[in-house]
Parts: structure tokens; sequence; C-alpha cells
């Protein structure tokens, strides 16, 4: 059943392919468009634009763990950034009924934090390449 109300932060993970991303403590997605300016002389000074190309990311922070079977985790996320590895990615809930953003990207980022006396992380950022395409959950 679909998500009733405001959606809590902890319901939203970014899952490659089918499977959850383990151990994340945040997950963003950033959708853009360039405007192109077009803006004529006759226009007296309002500026004019038009929209041009669209892009997507998103973005996990996580605890580093080494064990996150059967979740994916810090060394699948290494291993897909090492060989270049062209990944599918969702933002959704999983949640049957809610809504999902699916496509396909590539690692931009992927950095390791390690501070004294507390707790290491890590971040990844996958930038999309194609379409972002928007679906329901099954």
């Amino acid at each position: 059943m679909a998500t009733i109300g405001t959606v809590a932060g902890n319901a939203i993970g970014i899952y490659k392919g089918s499977v959850l991303i383990g151990c994340a403590t945040s997950a963003s997605m950033d959708l853009s468009t360039t405007m192109t300016d077009s803006t004529c002389k006759d226009n007296d000074g309002a500026e004019q634009v038009t929209a041009g190309q669209k892009s997507w990311s998103m973005a996990l922070d996580g605890m580093l763990a080494f064990d996150t079977t059967p979740e994916e985790g810090w060394m699948e996320l290494f291993d897909a950034w090492d060989t270049k590895e062209l990944l599918t990615i969702k933002w959704g809930t999983g949640e049957t009924g809610d809504p999902a953003y699916t496509g396909t990207a590539y690692i931009d980022s992927l950095s390791a934090s390690a501070p004294l006396n507390e707790a290491s992380t890590y971040n990844v950022n996958f930038r999309g390449t194609g379409v972002l395409v928007a679906s329901t959950e099954p």
C-alpha cells in the first residue's frame, strides 16, 4: 500500500539494481535543467530563457561496513567504481504504490572517512546518463 502522509526520510533509499545500498544514513536526488538565454533586444530588458539539457544525479551517505551482505555496500560500490560499471539505480521506498525513479548512472565519486573515535563513513555520488524514469513501486 502506498505511503500516506509525509514520507519519513528513513523510508527512502537508493537501490543498485533491486538491492538496497546498505547502512545508509541519507539519500538525495538532484534534478536540473540548463537554461539557455534567448533574450532579444526587443524584450525591453526582460530576460527570456529556453529550457535546454536535463541532468540528474543521486547521492548517498552511509556507515562504512564491510559485511553488508545481502545489501550492496562499500565493497560492491568500490568494484563498480573501479570497473567503471554502468549501474541501474533507483531512488524510492520499496513500498508498493509509492513513486520510484530509475535510471542508469556511473559512480562520479566515492569517498570514505575514518575520524578519530567516531564511526567510519562513506559517500557515493551517481551521475545519471540518459533519462530518469518515474514509475510506481510494484
